[in-house]
């Protein structure tokens, strides 16, 4: 398989070789992108892991300073 592989490949390039060299550039830009992407969204799960741990550590702060947190009761607001 790998073989007609590298033979349709090479069939190609001699065909159209700045349009197989166009295509490679293209899916090279595209991987860049794709690699640019997952870095940005593992840096924004990280802040927001951050953000969410810093969260609880100042809840947990709080409702051991304060003793017990008052909890408020549900409510209806739709008159019936």
């Amino acid at each position: 398989m790998l073989n007609l592989t590298q033979n349709i490949r090479k069939m190609l390039s001699q065909m159209d070789e700045e349009l197989v060299l166009a295509c490679q550039r293209r899916i090279e830009e595209e991987d860049s992108a794709a690699s640019a992407a997952a870095e940005r969204r593992r840096l924004t799960w990280e802040r927001l892991e951050a953000a969410a741990s810093a969260a609880a550590a100042a809840s947990v702060q709080s409702s051991s300073v304060g003793g017990l947190v008052p909890v408020k009761s549900a409510t209806c607001s739709v008159a019936c």
